[in-house]
């Protein structure tokens, strides 16, 4: 335990929560954000933008820019090698099922998988859920704040440019409120490696406005939800999630392979 964390954190452990910032988010708007730390640690530019940062002598890692379900599952992966298992999950999403107005803050009940990224593993899996007791702690600390929030449906598609169309029998069944391409995943695959979950989404867009526009409503809100986060950072260090089995980054990969044991798997127990 602790090699992929060292790889793309610096270092082989750090606190229980962790911070995922979702979808595009500009250089600017970053270092913003990372200026709300009392110190960055380490910074890695790779696939997505992965810091370790510090807040009243605890370290916590932080990642932006994670554009898709792939991303997602396996930035998740890396933190919870270093030993995170609270995740806070914050992203855009289309609106426009109900034209909630830009810059609109959800808090979502539940993702359904319609990007795909289970279908050739688990094929009923449709659906997943957040940490109940994460939620409840998120949404006090909005409560207490005086930030105005929806719950509701997500679905999470395979991209913004590649879809279902949005009147079809499933989508008229389910009643979605929003619209993205990463919670689904998100919340599924904590619950498969013990990580507890909770998603917030602030709308981008709806059927009247498109993404390009009032970027400014939906980077304040952002930046509102996200500086009362890290503010009240350790109020999510919350108990280590119950799994049927301990996972493990290297013994999953060892066991996807042909023969496990063979010598020449590297991922295998020496």
């Amino acid at each position: 335990m602790g090699k992929w964390a060292k790889d793309l954190f610096g270092k082989e452990s750090f606190d229980s929560v962790g911070i995922v910032i979702a979808g595009t988010n500009s250089p600017k708007f970053e270092r913003k954000i990372l200026r709300l730390f009392d110190k960055v640690i380490s910074s890695k530019d790779s696939v997505y933008h992965a810091h370790l940062v510090r807040k009243n002598n605890k370290e916590y890692p932080i990642v932006f820019n994670v554009y898709g379900a792939p991303a997602m599952v396996d930035v998740m992966t890396e933190m919870h090698d270093g030993g995170c298992h609270n995740l806070i999950f914050i992203g855009y999403a289309y609106g426009g099922f109900k034209n909630l107005d830009v810059g609109s803050i959800i808090v979502s009940d539940k993702s359904y998988h319609f990007e795909g990224i289970y279908h050739h593993i688990e094929t009923d899996r449709k659906i997943d859920y957040p940490d109940k007791e994460l939620k409840r702690k998120l949404e006090e600390i909005f409560k207490k704040n005086k930030i105005n929030f929806y719950n509701g449906t997500n679905v999470s598609v395979p991209a913004v440019s590649f879809q279902p169309r949005h009147a079809n029998r499933e989508y008229q069944k389910i009643k979605p409120l929003t619209l993205e391409m990463e919670l689904a995943a998100c919340f599924s695959r904590a619950k498969d490696i013990g990580i507890r979950s909770v998603g917030i989404l602030i709308i981008s867009d709806n059927k009247s406005t498109s993404i390009g526009d009032k970027s400014t409503l939906r980077n304040l809100a952002k930046i509102k939800v996200i500086e009362t986060i890290i503010k009240k950072i350790h109020y999510f260090n919350l108990s280590k999630l119950k799994t049927r089995k301990k996972f493990d980054i290297d013994e999953h990969l060892a066991s996807i392979i042909e023969d496990p044991n063979e010598m020449t798997n590297v991922y295998r127990k020496k």
